[in-house]
């Protein structure tokens, strides 16, 4: 919860208060030394005592300018966040800046400041703790849906429009500078602003001078990028970019070098449908919009904040559509040069030469996603050595061990994902055809091609729907529509869809195996037909077509696109009919259709109820991950921080 501490955050005091005759049975119980022993055992460790009253307990964060304690508050006991920073940092009027600037807001989607002071050690900011974690992390994590994202993004334009009513700018508007509570009680603490350490007081006397930049690079809007002042359109800017960044999963400022960021400045940005043509047009509007490189032309933040509640029911509540890629070239030299990345910078880049390299601000100027998203290139690569390592095992006559082939097509693929799958399909297809098996090969040249044309720009794509006949060897072929159901974009699910099935069909041909499917009896074996096109085409598509064996691929497709609409109910319950009612129709479709073409039952019984059993689990396992996790981290010491 974002403002309540948990009751066991706190531990009641044992002590009576003299005098007071009218306190509880519970009050006057004695407690038993080993009751006292077992609870200081799950006491946090303790440390110092400041300012005569706040307990800190451990250390929940560093950053440029300051260390984040998690503390207790003797006096109210009640937990909270202490901001502590160094008396060599408190220059320039920077501390009362921040104090000041903070305790001005009164918001639920702003961290709330309690005390501000300044001893001998240092300075102090305490503030309420935020049980939860960063967008950041959430995003990382492929823990949001699109839905969440919006949501975020109400929550913090309520938040900038009562910041700006106080004459507030935060200036430095970035995914680790929002906190999301486990469990907010209200669609306003959805989200919460902090760090309003580089805000300024509009009216107040500057304390940057004219040329100077404060903000994160990534984030900034191209007037602050250039040094000059900086007021609510530069938060909208730097807001739009955020959500920007959380629905497509890149930074269009931030991605690439810092002379190409730079470049990117000042410049206007990619639409956002570009890049997900699934959301709203509305909604896409509304974000490009306030990207536009000039203040005036940004409209407001009122007016993004309504675009982005009015797109709330037309974005889907499925986690994890946008995945975080691996980390950059950059980081990987940084770490084998021994130099950890800064705190809440992962992804650093050097600083373009326009940008002052003033130690203070220095670790402000970062990029905070990778340009390369690595994890679709692994994916990629491990289907396509499935792939490999089948094609060689089952279908050639291997003059290299299938564990080799399938390693260098996996890496072919994870290298160069569209010219590694054509080379791995022409190796395959030609090696058949160099042992006299043209029919073969004629097979493997049409199934590698099929995810090529129905994904022509998705290479990475392309090789997925391996994993149908991988999983057709474990009787779980049915779980695959669920697999392509977690896709973006319906199109890509149902490209998934078909060419999974597809590609199962022309498995059990290669093979002379049922997978999911009895082939036709009309079909000879392979011996007959595979040295020989012609033979080929009559004896192996002919009977394919006419069987109906390649229409169930319309059901596949069908049910994949749909998918997310099914786990798109909040309530879990309603997520697992509408699922269970999904499995049952795709697998009896798919069984109708077969029948219809071919007379009799093709699919095999056991097969068709252990792959809708996977299918379900598949749906259903984000919900309840996320159902789990969440009960998870409402019992835990919060990670987010104030």
């Amino acid at each position: 919860m974002g403002t309540r501490p948990s009751p066991s955050s706190s531990q009641p005091t044992e002590r009576v208060a003299p005098g007071d005759e009218h306190s509880s049975v519970e009050q006057h119980t004695p407690v038993r030394i080993e009751d006292r022993r077992a609870r200081r055992r799950r006491e946090p460790p303790r440390g110092p005592l400041i300012l005569n009253r706040y307990q800190l307990h451990r250390r929940l964060g560093t950053g440029g300018f300051a260390t984040v304690w998690l503390a207790h508050d003797e006096r109210l006991e009640r937990d909270v966040a202490v901001k502590l920073l160094a008396r060599e940092r408190i220059v320039g009027g920077r501390f009362e800046r921040e104090a000041r600037a903070a305790a001005r807001l009164s918001h639920p989607g702003i961290v709330t400041l309690y005390e501000a002071a300044v001893d001998d050690d240092g300075a102090y900011l305490v503030s309420e703790l935020v049980r939860g974690a960063t967008l950041r992390e959430l995003l990382e994590g492929g823990r949001l849906s699109d839905r969440d994202i919006v949501q975020i993004g109400v929550a913090l334009s309520g938040a900038l429009v009562h910041a700006h009513g106080e004459g507030v700018v935060h200036r430095d508007l970035k995914p680790s500078n929002v906190l999301v509570p486990d469990r907010p009680i209200t669609p306003a603490q959805a989200a919460k602003l902090t760090d309003f350490g580089v805000a300024r007081i509009i009216g107040a006397d500057s304390l940057t001078r004219t040329g100077d930049v404060v903000g994160t690079a990534a984030y900034t809007a191209p007037e602050q990028a250039e040094g000059l002042e900086a007021g609510a359109p530069a938060d909208l800017y730097s807001l739009a970019l955020v959500i920007y960044e959380a629905l497509t999963g890149g930074n269009p400022v931030g991605a690439g070098t810092a002379a190409r960021r730079a470049r990117r400045l000042g410049a206007y940005l990619p639409p956002l449908r570009r890049q997900r043509r699934d959301l709203p047009r509305e909604l896409g509007y509304a974000i490009d919009l306030a990207l536009r490189p000039r203040p005036r032309e940004r409209g407001s933040v009122e007016e993004l904040g309504e675009a982005l509640t009015a797109s709330l029911g037309s974005v889907g509540d499925r986690r994890g559509v946008v995945a975080s890629p691996w980390p950059t070239e950059t980081f990987r030299k940084r770490r084998r040069a021994g130099r950890p990345p800064e705190s809440g910078a992962a992804w650093e880049e050097p600083q373009p030469a326009a940008i002052p390299a003033d130690p203070e601000h220095q670790e402000l100027f970062s990029a905070e996603r990778p340009s390369i998203a690595w994890p679709q290139r692994a994916l990629a690569a491990a289907a396509a050595a499935v792939a490999a390592g089948w094609l060689t095992g089952s279908v050639l006559a291997p003059t290299v061990p299938p564990a080799v082939a399938a390693l260098l097509g996996g890496l072919a693929v994870a290298a160069l994902p569209r010219i590694g799958w054509g080379a791995l399909i022409a190796a395959a297809a030609g090696g058949l055809a160099a042992q006299g098996r043209a029919g073969a090969s004629l097979v493997v040249v049409l199934a590698g091609l099929i995810p090529a044309l129905l994904l022509p720009l998705r290479p990475t794509r392309w090789p997925l729907g391996a994993i149908a006949p991988a999983l057709g060897a474990l009787g779980l072929a049915g779980a695959w529509p669920a697999l392509a159901g977690r896709a973006r974009g319906a199109w890509q699910r149902a490209a998934l869809g078909a060419s999974g099935w597809m590609l199962l069909a022309a498995a059990e041909t290669l093979a002379a195996t049922d997978l999911y499917t009895r082939l036709p009896h009309t079909i000879p074996p392979r011996s007959v037909w595979a040295s020989s096109l012609g033979e080929t085409l009559h004896h192996v598509f002919g009977p394919l077509l006419s069987a109906g064996i390649l229409a169930p691929a319309a059901v596949w497709a069908l049910a994949a696109a749909v998918l997310p609409r099914m786990t798109a109910m909040r309530s879990l319950p309603a997520q697992i009919i509408l699922v269970t009612t999904w499995t049952a129709t795709t697998a009896s479709a798919t069984t109708v259709l077969l029948k219809a073409g071919h007379g009799g039952a093709l699919v095999k019984p056991a097969d068709a109820l252990l792959g809708a059993v996977a299918a379900a689990v598949v749906a259903l396992a984000p919900s309840l991950m996320g159902s789990i996790s969440g009960a998870h981290r409402a019992d835990n010491t919060p990670t987010g921080l104030a």
